[in-house]
Order: structure tokens, then C-alpha cells, then sequence
């Protein structure tokens, strides 16, 4: 990425509590981001809406993926811990029921 600045200016920002979604779209890869709300009806539940769709090319899917996991940020940390526990947990499983993602899946 590159590090020279970019005019913000006017742009909308959106505060999104989740990725709800990941699309694919030919090469490309469509990301749905959502928060939660009440619903409307008598139970009192919750819901996902989506507040913020993003379309980007699989190479800038996987190059936004890297930067963040990288920023530092201390909350990854629960999810560095989340993915090697299913990563040992799979590794037990026998061979026939691995599944592996297709190349350049996000």
C-alpha cells in the first residue's frame, strides 16, 4: 500500500460492527458490512442491517486483509487464538474431511 497521503475530505464515514458477508463476483469480491439493531417486533430481538457495501478486486480484498491484521491492533490477538485452535482442531480430523480453499479465495 501505498504511504502518500489521501484527501478524505468529503468522503462518508460509516461505522460498521461486523462483516456480514463476503461475495464473490467473478474476480472480484463484494463485502457487506452491517451493525446490529432492535427489531421492530414485540420480542424485543436483535438484528443485522447492512450500512456499507463494498465491491474491490480479489488482490485488493486480500491486500486490505493484510493491513489490518498487521495495524497491531490488540483485539487480532483473540482471533490469532481463535484460528489456531481451529487450525489444531482440523488437524485431527481425518484427511478425507479437510476442505481447502480455492486459490485466491479471500
Amino acid at each position: 500500500m501505498s504511504s502518500t497521503p489521501i484527501d478524505t475530505y468529503g468522503v462518508h464515514e460509516v461505522f460498521c460492527e461486523a462483516l456480514g458477508r463476503v461475495d464473490r463476483i467473478g474476480p472480484n469480491r463484494r463485502l457487506v458490512f452491517v451493525i446490529t439493531q432492535p427489531t421492530l417486533s414485540s420480542e424485543g430481538g436483535r438484528e443485522q442491517v447492512a450500512v456499507l457495501k463494498i465491491a474491490m478486486s480479489a488482490e485488493a480484498a486480500f491486500q486490505a486483509a493484510q493491513v489490518i491484521l498487521n495495524d497491531g491492533g490488540q483485539p487480532l490477538a483473540a482471533l490469532e487464538s481463535l484460528a489456531t485452535t481451529r487450525a489444531n482442531s482440523e488437524s485431527s480430523m481425518p484427511r478425507t474431511d479437510r476442505r481447502v480453499a480455492p486459490a485466491g479465495f479471500l
